[in-house]
């Protein structure tokens, strides 16, 4: 009798530990940081796939170091994701490839291909600006279209405007996607990204996890630089997009408005 005793307190100590193992690992935090605006300036984009941290790379297309630093950056085990210029509510200066509201839709597509193209080994993509196309379901059933057609291509909502379609047209064509929860820099002053930062880790400790998008300003990156480690500090580890959207899939959106993103 003291033998079965024993063997089942054996298996329930198993079991125990194993349900223990399983918890913590559903528990785990994971934080995804994507710097934007890359492709235009060597040096900056350098020093961001030079980067000793996780960071997934964010490339606008058919600008002048594109090509090379999505290279160079795959050789360095960053993740790349295309910065797809959309257009917005604002009268901005169109960046290359930027997709209009005005073009039909071989144009549309020939322009979403040949930014592709100058961008290699993208896993993912997001808007860069945006507030106006974003808001458009016919341009948007476009877009997902041809992403759909992809290799496992995922799409992140930059969120700049609160009435954007592209989560629920990209779930709807079954893309992987996620939104934006945080801009870390809406601009370069040091107070502004501690305090953003800040809620980035409330945010992951909430939810379980957290994207963040930020720039190459040398205060950006300086202060990365000198904390990053927190997120450690807070149980929060730092991942690629990709596996965040692996480990986590899609979940509620944190909506962007004010200021910060009028405009883009």
């Amino acid at each position: 009798m003291s033998g079965h005793i024993h063997q089942y307190a054996g298996r329930l100590f198993v079991y125990v530990v194993l349900l223990a193992a399983s918890s913590a690992a559903g528990a785990e935090k994971i934080a995804s940081i994507i710097i934007d605006d890359l492709g235009n300036n060597y040096e900056q984009g350098q020093t961001v796939v030079n980067f000793p941290a996780a960071l997934t790379l964010s490339i606008l297309p058919q600008t002048a170091f594109a090509t090379t630093l999505a290279t160079q950056a795959h050789a360095n085990n960053k993740e790349i994701m295309l910065h797809l210029p959309l257009q917005s509510v604002e009268h901005h200066r169109l960046s290359p490839g930027t997709l209009t509201l005005h073009m039909t839709r071989q144009q549309f597509d020939q322009s979403l291909r040949q930014n592709l193209a100058s961008v290699p080994h993208v896993r993912g993509i997001n808007n860069h600006m945006g507030s106006l196309l974003s808001q458009h379901p016919g341009h948007m059933d476009w877009l997902m279209t041809e992403i759909s057609s992809l290799d496992n291509v995922y799409f992140i909502d930059s969120l700049t405007s609160h009435k954007s379609v592209i989560a629920d047209t990209a779930s709807h064509y079954q893309i992987p996607n996620l939104v934006r929860d945080v801009f870390l820099d809406p601009d370069a002053k040091p107070e502004t990204i501690r305090k953003q930062f800040e809620r980035f880790i409330d945010v992951a400790k909430k939810k379980g996890y957290a994207i963040a998008i930020a720039h190459p300003y040398p205060t950006t990156l300086s202060f990365l630089r000198n904390n990053l480690d927190k997120l450690a500090e807070h149980g929060i580890e730092l991942v690629p997009v990709s596996k965040l959207l692996e480990l986590r899939g899609n979940k509620n959106h944190v909506t962007c408005t004010g200021s910060t993103c009028s405009g883009l």
